[in-house]
């Protein structure tokens, strides 16, 4: 099935990714500072290592979100650098749209799933 997508489209939305891979970082950065008030107290051991988990979650969320915003970044720049005033595509728009998206829904159900482990361990925390 053919699609007819003007490029605006496309950047306007890769823009919304990069919102959001940002997003996703802050969220990440004000997890990581709940974290350090943690180790800060005296949490049992057991507490601790938990923490030493999240902390390791939050270091590969952090690494992904820099990968993704790199890779949507790039696709953005193709997409500036091309500039035809219609894209014709297949289900597969330029710069492999429909990989960039399928990559984006896991990145966003792998954050929502880290943040609802994050606040059950920091509701069971206070």
């Amino acid at each position: 099935m053919e699609i007819t997508t003007q490029p605006t489209d496309l950047t306007e939305q890769i823009n919304s990714w990069k919102e959001e891979v940002n997003e996703v970082r802050e969220d990440a950065k004000m997890m990581r500072e709940r974290l350090e008030q943690i180790v800060l107290s005296s949490a049992p051991r057991e507490v601790m290592s938990r923490v030493e988990h999240f902390e390791n979650r939050l270091l590969r969320q952090r690494e992904v979100a820099d990968e993704m915003f790199h890779d949507l970044k790039q696709c953005a720049k193709k997409l500036s650098a091309e500039q035809p005033p219609t894209v014709i595509h297949d289900d597969r728009p330029i710069c492999d749209y429909d990989t960039m998206s399928n990559r984006m829904e896991i990145f966003q159900k792998l954050f929502i799933e880290l943040k609802e482990d994050f606040n059950q361990f920091m509701d069971s925390e206070l």
